[in-house]
């Protein structure tokens, strides 16, 4: 993938160019980890227009050019901060759609923004910060959200960032920036590519985010928009497949599940393994796929769902099920198989059959119905209705349509707790 500093652009695809369509708008901000990516990363453009949206493509600053907090570049901006210049892009973005759409036959007052993975989170992100408010009408979040963790203070980001820069320029004294910015942008970028411990991803600044995300969500100030929020059955499968050169570790024992466990969950790893358990070697890897994708995406998303729902605003809750075939196979329903289905673009050695078409045009209709009216809904397809603390059902999109028990929502329990917790600690330090 070709990366440039000089990105900033967006694509426009629209049915129909002209200022009196009115046609609802769907601005997509791509995932990548906040460290690499594209707006066309997949090509959703031409298939979600072709269903009566104007859809926007956007790209946004990435990894140390667009997450950085330093000291010195906190002490040499107006506001005192530095850091979420990516989510500033992305607010840009949405800003000029919001005051130029209409040439493209969009509506200014119907925008949908959307994203998966980072991009989800980010959209997250945009519904917590008030700077964003008044942008979007309604948001979809597809495997990331804000709310199941904390996001770094601006001190921390700066602490981290200062770090880095000692840690390249071999000088922890002296300024930093200047130093840096003589450096060719595609060097600092390869250089930031390979640093550990630094987290390229938005933080608190108390001005972008004036407060962790998700006590904004818990206290019902995010934005009030209607929201599709979801995740996939087996998201983290993908992330340890040599398939696409993934290389997170995995636990094949018992032992080393229970030491994983141990190393993230200190003092609650072992209420996490009875929520997850394995009583044997060979039940280790299924155990730890469900845990951790529930840990990092499915318990997420139904939080989100639960804090949206509460405020007042309608949530509607997904979960793909649709399995991977051929060499992905033993994958499941991975991490971004969903945009496969939104784009019609899949993998070139993608294994196709009889259930791709409807699955793809379901979801298709589901997202532009709700671009369109803030309901996913059509007359061809099961109802979908909105989240419900007291009934938590979510809206299964695989070769079975329709609503399901939310998978594994007692297991979940364990990592709520977890979280409550770490608010009150937080809270009292």
């Amino acid at each position: 993938m070709q990366t440039s500093e000089d990105c900033l652009y967006l694509n426009v695809f629209t049915p129909r160019l002209s200022n009196h369509a009115s046609l609802p708008v769907m601005v997509w901000i791509h995932g990548g980890g906040n460290v690499e990516g594209s707006q066309e990363w997949p090509p959703l453009g031409p298939t979600l227009a072709a269903h009566g949206v104007v859809v926007v493509t956007i790209n946004y600053r990435l990894g140390v050019l667009g997450f950085l907090a330093h000291p010195e570049l906190s002490a040499e901006a107006p506001d005192r901060v530095s850091g979420n210049y990516g989510l500033l892009d992305q607010m840009a973005a949405i800003r000029w759609v919001k005051h130029n759409i209409r040439g493209f036959g969009g509506d200014p007052h119907r925008v949908t923004i959307f994203g998966a993975s980072s991009g989800s989170l980010d959209v997250c992100d945009l519904m917590a910060s008030p700077l964003a408010r008044g942008l979007f009408d309604r948001a979809i979040m597809q495997s990331g959200v804000c709310v199941d963790g904390f996001s770094p203070t601006l001190a921390e980001a700066e602490a981290s960032g200062a770090a880095f820069a000692a840690s390249i320029l071999h000088d922890k004294n002296g300024p930093s920036i200047a130093k840096l910015r003589s450096m060719p942008a595609d060097e600092l970028v390869r250089i930031a590519a390979k640093a550990d411990g630094v987290d390229w991803n938005p933080i608190v600044d108390k001005l972008v985010l004036p407060a962790q995300p998700l006590l904004v969500f818990q206290k019902g100030q995010q934005a009030r928009v209607p929201v599709i929020v979801g995740s996939n059955l087996d998201e983290v499968s993908i992330f340890a497949s040599s398939l696409v050169g993934g290389t997170s570790h995995r636990p094949r024992t018992v032992a080393e599940y229970r030491n994983w466990l141990k190393r993230e969950f200190g003092k609650n790893a072992d209420a996490v393994f009875q929520a997850y358990p394995a009583a044997e070697d060979d039940r280790v890897p299924a155990a730890f796929r469900a845990m951790d994708t529930d840990y990092e995406f499915g318990f997420g998303a139904n939080l989100l769902a639960r804090e949206v729902a509460s405020s007042g605003q309608h949530a509607y809750l997904y979960i793909f099920t649709m399995k991977g075939r051929g060499p992905f196979a033993s994958l499941g329903a991975f991490h971004s198989l969903e945009s496969m289905y939104l784009s019609k673009h899949y993998w070139t050695d993608w294994v196709s059959d009889a259930h791709d078409e409807p699955l793809s045009n379901a979801i298709i209709e589901y997202w532009t119905s709700f671009a369109a009216n803030g309901v996913p809904s059509s007359a061809r397809l099961p109802a979908w209705s909105p989240y419900r603390e007291d009934k938590p059902e979510a809206q299964e999109l695989g070769m079975h349509i329709g609503a399901v028990p939310v998978p594994r929502m007692k297991a979940m329990r364990v990592f709520m707790q977890r979280l409550q917790a770490e608010t009150v600690s937080r809270a009292a330090n």
